[in-house]
């Protein structure tokens, strides 16, 4: 509702969160799909409450993954964005936590659920795309890739960050430093670092 819906874009600094459950195929191949309908509404809903609570922008929903950023179309500068990104992840976790024993209960769960979170800050193209049937409200460039490669890479309950979010947040949250990975489409490996929970 704060953008026009006309074909246009802009260059921004933003905070990109990324996120999915774990093994989550495996899972919806055995409940049936009111149950699995169920279920996923019910995460989808708690964690974009907590998104919007946080001041998060809700990109899209592809199946379990969630995309999120910070930094428009309102910012409080990047320090803050990240800052609120990266609290924003720690608080999903938690809650995850809760709500994974009260499914495995209810939906009669072989395992408990797990979410994990790649976080990653830098220049993007946000705007209005797609043609004049349809326009999407959305984030695209090398920094929306990279997290969603951190996401992909990140352990079971973890939170994946890479070099310049650490550097934003480095004075407010904890963080650990685990080296150095390949990302696929990236050149050089990649510094990365775990929040500290």
């Amino acid at each position: 509702g704060e953008k026009r819906a006309m074909v246009e874009s802009e260059k921004k600094f933003l905070t990109v969160f990324f996120s999915d459950i774990v093994s989550f195929t495996s899972i919806s191949d055995k409940l049936d799909s009111i149950p699995l309908t169920d279920m996923l509404n019910s995460y989808l809903t708690k964690m974009s409450d907590i998104a919007l609570t946080f001041g998060g922008t809700i990109d899209k929903y592809i199946g379990d993954s969630i995309m999120i950023f910070f930094g428009d179309p309102k910012t409080n500068g990047r320090h803050d964005d990240a800052i609120k990104c990266v609290n924003m992840a720690l608080e999903m976790q938690k809650i995850m936590n809760k709500m994974s024993f009260e499914f495995e209960k209810k939906f009669k769960l072989d395992s408990p659920l797990e979410i994990r979170i790649g976080i990653n800050s830098g220049e993007c193209t946000v705007g209005n795309f797609g043609s004049d049937k349809r326009l999407d409200y959305t984030v695209i460039g090398g920094t929306v890739n990279l997290a969603s490669r951190l996401e992909a890479s990140a352990s079971r309950g973890g939170i994946l960050i890479s070099e310049s979010t650490k550097i934003l947040i480095e004075e407010k949250i904890n963080t650990r430093s685990i080296g150095k990975i390949k990302v696929k489409g990236f050149r050089e490996a990649i510094n990365i670092y775990d929040v500290i929970t």
